[in-house]
Order: C-alpha cells, then sequence, then structure tokens
C-alpha cells in the first residue's frame, strides 16, 4: 500500500474506534440501567445503541471497499499489512490491533449485559410464582435444567 493510502485507511479505522469508544460507553450505561431497572432510559440507550452498531457496520461496508480498492484480498481473519515496515505500515497496524481489543472488550461487556438481563428476568419469574402463589417444592427441573412447575401438571404427567 501506498502512503497516501495508508493516511486514508488510517483516518478510517481511527473514526471506527471512535464509534466503538462510544459503545463502550453505551454498554456501561445499559447494566446501569438495567441495575436500576429503567426502562425508559434502557429504552432510549437501546435506541442509541443501535445507532451505533449500524454506524459501525457502515463503517465496516466502507473499510471493506477502501481495502478492495487498493487491490487487499479481505477473505483472510487478519489482512495487516506485516511484510511492509514503513512508519504508515505500522501505525496501520496499530489501530488494526487497537479496533481488535476494543472489540474484545465489548464482546465481554455484552455477555455481562446478557447475564444482568438473565439474572433481572429469573428475579421477575421468582416473583410472579411467588404472587400466583405456586410453592418452591412445586418445581422440578426440566431436560434443559430449566426450573418447571409441575403441580398444574395432570396426575398421570406426575408419575
Amino acid at each position: 500500500m501506498t502512503e497516501q493510502q495508508h493516511i486514508e485507511l488510517d483516518t478510517l479505522l481511527k473514526q471506527g474506534i471512535l464509534l466503538l469508544e462510544s459503545l463502550n460507553t453505551i454498554y456501561d450505561r445499559e447494566l446501569e440501567a438495567l441495575s436500576s431497572k429503567d426502562l425508559e432510559q434502557l429504552s432510549d440507550i437501546t435506541q442509541e445503541k443501535m445507532g451505533v452498531i449500524n454506524n459501525f457496520h457502515s463503517f465496516t461496508l466502507e473499510r471493506v471497499a477502501l481495502l478492495k480498492s487498493f487491490g487487499i484480498e479481505i477473505d483472510t481473519e487478519d489482512y495487516s499489512t506485516a511484510e511492509d515496515n514503513s512508519s504508515a505500515a505500522q501505525q496501520t497496524n496499530t489501530l488494526y490491533a487497537e479496533i481488535k481489543k476494543h472489540l474484545k472488550e465489548l464482546q465481554h461487556k455484552n455477555k455481562r449485559n446478557e447475564q444482568a438481563i438473565y439474572r433481572n428476568q429469573q428475579n421477575v419469574n421468582q416473583l410472579l410464582a411467588i404472587v400466583r402463589g405456586h410453592k418452591k417444592q412445586d418445581q422440578l427441573y426440566g431436560k434443559a435444567g430449566a426450573s418447571k412447575l409441575y403441580k398444574a401438571q395432570s396426575s398421570l404427567g406426575k408419575a
């Protein structure tokens, strides 16, 4: 790649890093909203998150188009410029590494928020069971390990 191509790609990569950093703060705010059970804030954050994710998707498509225009195959998982030892290539590789680091961090935060949602769902299900008058003794575990109520089944089904 030429020096000008590296500059174009670096500019695009820096935009992607900014998008990922904003998504990082959104995930933190999402966890706070999940913890406080603020549905209105959670809805707003979800809309904002979807907007940033759509922007990142557009960024990815733009980056792919730019790399194709440079004649770089993007079929491989990592298309770093390892064979190029120029300072521009090293800068590009540094930016790629930073994007990968942000993506791994976001993947971790997404999983963390997913677990918070699952815990909240379990708490709501337990509260509903209490409100409906189900007893803890009426629970069995199904094939998938999920808790199920057996009292509502027929007596033949219990056997």
